[in-house]
């Protein structure tokens, strides 16, 4: 049976016993996760992941589960290394690592039905306390900070 850490609400959601292991994240509602992402660190509020060559940042609100992924030795070698970050900063805006660069988005659907399933790609251009300004398609737009439950590096420049 794999290793399994359920986000029980209300409660702190330690996660330290899986850095440097490959997991998927399952978020609450309707909201999709990650799969098969290493854990490379986490905060109070955020796990670090690594999916890839590209890092991400889950917020742990959003979080229903975490399960430890079972991976042959053939799946294995074609991952890249886990380095962990064991003293990941969680004193600065987590946000602040994607500055710059094109990152997918996923955004917390507040309805089953809703028309957009709540993931888009966008350059990151500012971040503030509460806040992410992001371009896409030529327009700005401001995100709340707190609606976000992940964000990943984009493979598409």
């Amino acid at each position: 049976m794999a290793n399994k850490i359920v986000h029980e609400k209300g409660k702190a959601f330690d996660v330290s016993s899986m850095h440097g292991k490959w997991c998927n994240i399952t978020f609450v509602g309707n909201d999709i996760g990650y799969a098969q992402v290493g854990i490379i660190g986490s905060g109070r509020d955020y796990i670090y992941f690594q999916y890839k060559d590209r890092k991400g940042i889950a917020a742990k609100s959003f979080i229903k589960d975490l399960t430890e992924c079972r991976m042959n030795e053939r799946k294995l070698k074609r991952q890249q290394e886990l380095i962990v970050e064991e003293n990941w900063d969680e004193g600065k805006n987590p946000y602040e690592m994607f500055l710059g660069k094109r990152c997918d988005i996923h955004i917390h659907s507040t309805h089953m039905f809703e028309g957009n399933p709540g993931l888009f790609a966008a350059l990151i251009l500012e971040t503030e306390q509460g806040r992410v300004t992001v371009k896409e398609n030529g327009k700005t737009f401001d995100l709340n900070q707190y609606m976000i439950t992940g964000m990943m590096e984009s493979q598409y420049e």
